[in-house]
């Protein structure tokens, strides 16, 4: 992985995290790694370390430098969920000095009236308030899916239902 290889700096969001050295196209570059919290133990759903990892599970804020890795509606990294872990993937090769981002929406399933923010990327694609996956455009949410950009608990929400 290439933790040793990032640094937090600030940007135009406040803080980010930037890559130190060029990074290959679809390497793992790190492990979130905060407490597992199920939703019912989250004080503050508006935290911004929290990531989503399953329909009512969440990763906490670890005090390390994937806390400060930032939303892009036009991202450079996935989120890849197996089980409770979560692990950042580039996309396409990341030159150095590059942010490492991610689209916030691929990993979440709140709806407005439990998480929404308002969005600062820049970026073209900006989509200006982020949510929930229900929320994407139809048209990114394949793109996204095509991309195995999306954990199995919002492809197959079924798989994930209590019986």
């Amino acid at each position: 992985m290439y933790k040793e290889y990032l640094e937090v700096r600030n940007c135009k969001t406040g803080k980010g995290v930037f890559s130190k050295v060029e990074i290959p196209a679809h390497s793992m570059i790190i492990e979130v790694s905060g407490p597992v919290l199920l939703d019912r133990e989250v004080p503050d759903m508006n935290e911004p370390a929290l990531l989503q990892v399953g329909p009512n599970t969440y990763i906490g804020a670890s005090g390390d430098t994937d806390d400060f890795l930032n939303h892009s509606c036009d991202p450079n990294c996935k989120m890849h969920v197996v089980g409770n872990r979560a692990f950042l993937y580039s996309l396409y090769v990341i030159p150095v000095n590059a942010e490492l981002t991610f689209d916030y929406s691929t990993t979440s399933t709140e709806s407005h009236d439990s998480w929404k923010m308002d969005c600062c990327c820049k970026s073209n694609k900006c989509r200006k308030v982020i949510s929930g996956f229900q929320y994407l455009d139809p048209a990114l949410q394949n793109t996204y899916k095509e991309k195995s950009m999306v954990p199995l608990y919002i492809v197959l929400p079924s798989m994930f239902q209590p019986r």
